[in-house]
């Protein structure tokens, strides 16, 4: 029997919820044996109009591959991945995974069982702070769509507690926004229509990000002009100036109570919809987060208070701590028990002062800064000092006192440093392996199936020792939001074993959708894996399969990338050599059949007009003749739109017909009146010396190809683009050459407001 596959759905690999998602789904499954895989789809039906990869939907191809016969449970993050689009498209998403048993991570879908957020309790804590607190009673909202399930409630809890505490709301105080740094639009429109507000609650930290940029634009300071907080608690909100004060969600904790719903779910049990708590975080967006915290100096010197002081403190630890004890707590607990025990002493010598020092020291260097937030720590260090000279009744012990202390922020500053060194080491080693990986995986000087060894022998820098590379028999040119034809054949074409590359015998290769995450070449440890599409703009050449390791958090989608444009190297060699294997073949064959040679030079095999030899020689007469007779000659650049698709998708012999069909036309059209010839693969030229201008060429030309398309029986149109130029009888010094650029000028420009409309509306509905 097989071990279960876990699948966790999510959106961008390198987004902070989906890395500390999984760090809680890895978390709550170390005791489980199961493989985890990741599967990153971005954002479905994503608007990619403007976007610099306008080819991102091919992420969602990954989710098309999973079948229950390979995957045991989902765990579906829905309005991670479904953010940017209407409900129902995200809702009709996740019924076509019905088959799989799910659980809904941070989101409710009717139907589904899940868990999210307390929405309510976290941002009534800091709304309530600043209207008690800071006196703040014009507050506004930089929201979501009500589509996102989290963003309404949102909404509703921000609502509610300015009706608690008798504030009416103005409709111009809210306004929605797309839940991404990318809201200076709607940010500089809520700005614009509240001049009043004194502080603004961002749905998430990264539309507070972008709020930051929108409000420094105008010379507004945050924090300071106008109060900011988020939800989420990313590292980035904590490390921006003024630090972010926001609710801590946290979504490691929440992903891993996901995981464990999901395989009480497995188990038979029923589950429904539950609830996590949240709690507010002030920080430096709310002046100064020193201020923030109101304990009573009883707590902070007592015993009985550490471990809150430690989740308070070092919150982040939570998602990394294991089952079996928390070493870094139990030596908090330890160091400040020591240092309260000191307070009480009517005196304390110099070694007891040293010896807390070192245990303090100790515990720091042991990597308690990494899980810390530093607008947590500082004003907890110096509450801490507070209380402990307020206790301490002469000049000495306080002296004393101040100089733990000022050693500590020393030591805390030397730790900060020495991380920044070794951190700028790290990054010169990632930006000296990224460019070796774009060098050698690109460095094809043939391809066959040992090529896509270069796919994965460069993977070390990621820490990934396994990989699996699946590439599609034939690419699959892919459409946004096309359904994708799951029974294309795939082969397992290269893996990477304990660090080990190999290429998989052919006889091996084939593999079914079933075995993507079970293959015959995977051992059998327990995996933690990411699926990802090899793509290269709108055709996908394959998906790969590896280790998910920190690494891929963050250089994930630049690995992708440039895997994909890889295997389209790959893939753009392979036709090659086909092509010229044709080519060679063609050519014994025409000499077998004695061929006349010169008609072979200057006409076209393929459609029987002229070739760019042909073409070349005879324009240039024409337009030496025209000249002498005071006649003006219009030159035509000619490119078929969209051959490739029409390859790829029905075959190259529909992409013959094609170019022949496009030469029976233009042939047509210019008749006795010119030349046309077919210069290149799409590429077409004519001369024309009749007494129609450009304008009217074209229209002809549209004209007919419409009337074609509209009565062939094919399931694709065929149409052009054209670019032109008009020699004058006058201008003698004008050669061909120079009039095809200015044509090839021309058609540049027509090709922006190309005929996109390829397959037909009956095929696609077919």
């Amino acid at each position: 029997m097989r071990r279960k596959n876990i699948a966790f759905l999510t959106s961008g690999i390198m987004d902070y919820l989906s890395s500390d998602a999984w760090n809680g789904i890895k978390n709550a499954a170390r005791n489980d044996d199961v493989n985890l895989i990741t599967v990153p789809l971005k954002y479905i039906a994503r608007d990619l109009t403007g976007l610099p990869d306008r080819y991102e939907y091919q992420y969602e191809i990954t989710a098309s591959f999973l079948k229950k016969e390979s995957i045991d449970g989902l765990i579906v993050a829905a309005d991670y991945i479904g953010c940017l689009t209407t409900r129902k498209v995200l809702e009709d998403f996740i019924r076509s995974l019905d088959d799989i048993p799910i659980v809904i991570l941070a989101s409710r879908v009717k139907g589904y069982p899940g868990v999210t957020f307390d929405n309510v309790s976290g941002i009534k804590e800091a709304l309530s702070y600043l209207i008690e607190k800071k006196k703040i009673k014009r507050i506004g909202m930089l929201g979501g769509p009500d589509s996102n399930s989290d963003a309404y409630e949102r909404k509703m809890a921000y609502e509610e507690c300015l009706r608690e505490h008798g504030i009416e709301k103005k409709d111009t105080w809210f306004v929605a926004g797309d839940l991404t740094e990318r809201v200076t639009k709607e940010a500089a429109k809520l700005l614009d229509q509240a001049p009043e507000l004194q502080a603004v609650f961002c749905v998430n930290d990264s539309t507070a990000i972008g709020l930051y940029d929108v409000m420094r634009k105008r010379g507004l300071e945050p924090g300071s002009d106008i109060c900011i907080f988020g939800f989420d608690n990313l590292v980035s909100g904590a490390m921006m100036n003024p630090s972010l004060s926001t609710i801590d969600a946290n979504t490691t904790e929440l992903a891993a109570y996901a995981y464990q719903l999901l395989m009480r779910k497995l188990s038979g049990e029923e589950v429904g919809e539950e609830k996590l708590p949240t709690r507010f975080i002030c920080r430096d967006s709310f002046g100064n987060a020193s201020d923030a915290v109101d304990r009573g100096g009883d707590q902070l010197i007592s015993k009985l208070f550490l471990d809150h002081y430690f989740d308070q403190v070092f919150y982040r630890y939570r998602n990394h701590e294991l089952e079996d004890g928390s070493k870094l707590r139990l030596r908090f607990v330890e160091v400040m028990s020591e240092l309260i025990d000191n307070t009480r002493k009517y005196s304390v010598d110099d070694a007891s002062v040293r010896r807390l020092t070192d245990n303090i020291k100790s515990f720091l260097k042991n990597g308690a800064l990494d899980y810390t937030d530093y607008d947590e720590l500082i004003p907890y260090m110096q509450r801490i000092h507070s209380e402990i000279t307020k206790s301490f009744t002469d000049n000495m012990r306080k002296n004393r006192a101040s100089e733990v202390l000022a050693t500590l922020y020393k030591y805390i500053i030397k730790i900060q440093n020495n991380r920044n060194v070794k951190y700028e080491e790290h990054l010169d080693h990632i930006l000296y392996s990224m460019k070796t990986l774009v060098r050698d995986s690109l460095n094809f000087s043939y391809a066959n199936d040992l090529s896509y060894i270069e796919l994965v022998s460069h993977l070390d820098w990621m820490d990934i020792k396994n990989a699996y590379v699946y590439i599609f028999e034939k690419p699959i040119v892919r459409l946004q939001q096309e359904p994708v034809d799951t029974s294309v054949p795939i082969r397992l074409k290269a893996t990477l074993k304990n660090g080990v590359p190999e290429s998989v015998p052919f006889n091996r290769q084939p593999v079914s959708c079933e075995e993507l995450f079970n293959n015959a070449e995977m051992s059998d440890e327990k995996a933690e894996l990411v699926m990802m599409p090899l793509y290269f703009g709108d055709t996908v050449y394959g998906l790969i399969l590896h280790d998910l390791t920190e690494m891929t958090f963050r250089n994930g989608e630049f690995l992708t990338n440039q895997l994909g444009t890889a295997a389209r190297m790959i893939e753009v060699l392979r036709v090659n050599n086909e092509v010229q294997k044709q080519l060679e073949d063609n050519i014994a064959v025409m000499r077998q059949h004695n061929i006349e040679l010169d008609k072979l030079s200057r006409n076209d095999v393929l459609t029987g007009i002229l070739n760019r030899r042909g073409f070349n020689e005879t324009a240039e007469e024409i337009i030496a003749e025209n000249k002498k007779s005071g006649r003006n000659t219009l030159i035509s650049y000619v490119d078929m739109n969209n051959l490739k698709i029409i390859n790829d998708r029905f075959g190259h012999e529909e992409g013959d017909f094609s170019l022949q069909t496009i030469s029976s036309i233009l042939m047509d059209i210019i008749g006795d009146e010119g030349i046309v010839g077919r210069i290149g693969g799409d590429e077409y030229a004519f001369v024309y010396s009749g007494l129609l201008q450009g304008k009217e060429i074209v229209k002809r030309i549209n004209t007919t190809f419409e009337e074609f398309n509209s009565s062939s029986p094919k399931p694709y149109n065929i149409s052009v683009s054209c670019g032109f130029c008009l020699i004058k009888a006058a201008e003698k010094d004008m050669t061909l050459e120079e009039a095809m650029s200015i044509a090839d000028r021309d058609l540049y420009i027509a090709k922006q407001s190309k005929d996109n409309r390829i397959i037909k509306i009956r095929a696609v509905a077919k």
